[in-house]
């Protein structure tokens, strides 16, 4: 079978470039020859040149834009900003506005590749909703602080904008992985406060269900009937259970430039925090409770035991906020594990673990992150 020629890409010629080239053309021949459809035709072009421009700065000076940010980023995900657009005049309507955010005084660049928003028409009086999507590279804090709206119409030879001062802050979470279901129950049976509950009821007439038999129950609480019937010692379950609790310690004390590793220092770290990020989430998943340590950074304050996604949400803000160019305080990691009925995991971006870590700790490094991922997720990132 014969190949179909493949079709050539077309560019298109901006209109300046077609207005210079026609201006080098009629020009002469209007000036030197004094002919009347020269004239015509150079007059005509000036009279499109002032059009444009008096109609896209009428049009932008009455313009209100207003950035408006509805959550964090998530690294890898498509990240929406939106605008509201607002025409204040009564007689003049904006056509085909670009809005881009600038660079200048921001850093927004550095965790999001550049994009910018377009809106067709905003007529007299009215408001309008543009968006524009941003792909986060990277996870951080960043700040947005000029917005700039762009237009060139009706003929699109001179470009107008307008500058908008709005400062606003946008979390970037770090990367989360989908990681062995194993992982956690390890952790759990490493450190069996990780598994505090309060099954065992105080007496009473409470009923919340029926359990196993486990060691230390009481003669009481055994349900004989039940126990007959199923062939097995049953408990009668008097209180809920609490949920299991895991406090996750990143241990970042140790600078860049002093990590033993073989591959780039920084990612390695960034490594580790992804590691941490998705450890929460899968114990999150699982309904325990979760708490979260950083090790280096003391304005990053320990936080509470809980559970959900609001929880989540707070222990990410807190890795956002990690910056890794700032210097590190030395903080003993015994006075992070010194706690009791808690299931503790530290995480190091390397495997230089402390040798007053206690054994009941679980240690993990950023150098382990590709082999604990679950099976499905190394499949797809491969």
């Amino acid at each position: 079978m014969a190949e179909l020629p493949t079709a050539k890409k077309k560019t298109s010629m901006h209109p300046l470039i077609v207005f210079v080239v026609l201006l080098l053309l009629i020009a002469p021949s209007a000036f030197i020859q004094g002919k009347n459809l020269p004239m015509w035709l150079l007059g005509t072009m000036i009279m499109m040149v002032v059009i444009t421009f008096v109609w896209s700065k009428l049009a932008l000076w009455s313009l209100r834009v207003t950035r408006i940010i509805s959550s964090p980023a998530k690294y890898g995900e498509p990240y929406v900003i939106r605008y509201e657009v607002q025409n204040t005049s009564k007689w003049f309507t904006g056509f085909s506005l670009w809005i881009d955010e600038q660079t200048e005084d921001a850093t927004w660049q550095n965790c999001f590749r550049k994009s910018r928003g377009w809106i067709m028409e905003v007529g007299a009086g009215e408001t309008v909703h543009g968006e524009a999507f941003f792909w986060p590279t990277r996870r951080g804090e960043v700040t947005f602080t000029r917005i700039c709206i762009t237009t060139s119409f009706p003929f699109g030879i001179i470009r107008s904008n307008k500058v908008v001062h709005q400062k606003s802050t946008v979390l970037v979470h770090p990367k989360v992985l989908k990681l062995r279901p194993d992982i956690l129950q390890s952790i759990n049976s490493s450190e069996p406060y990780g598994q505090h509950s309060g099954r065992h009821g105080q007496g009473g007439d409470d009923y919340c269900g029926l359990r196993e038999f486990a060691s230390g129950d009481r003669l009481g609480d055994i349900a004989w009937k039940v126990s007959a019937r199923r062939g097995e010692l049953v408990c009668v379950q008097r209180s809920r259970p609490s949920l299991s609790r895991i406090r996750v310690i990143l241990d970042l004390t140790t600078p860049t430039k002093l990590l033993h590793c073989d591959k780039d220092a920084r990612l390695l770290e960034e490594d580790a925090i992804a590691l941490c990020a998705s450890l929460l989430v899968e114990a999150v998943l699982q309904e325990q409770e979760v708490g979260l340590t950083i090790l280096g950074f003391p304005s990053l304050e320990d936080s509470g035991m809980q559970s959900g996604k609001r929880q989540l949400n707070r222990l990410f803000a807190s890795l956002s906020r990690i910056d890794l160019d700032a210097s590190r305080d030395l903080m003993r990691i015994e006075t992070a594990t010194n706690r009791k009925k808690i299931g503790l995991v530290v995480i190091r971006p390397d495997s230089a673990w402390s040798h007053h870590t206690s054994r009941d700790v679980k240690c993990f490094s950023g150098t382990q992150l590709a082999e604990l991922q679950s099976r499905v997720q190394r499949s797809e990132s491969a």
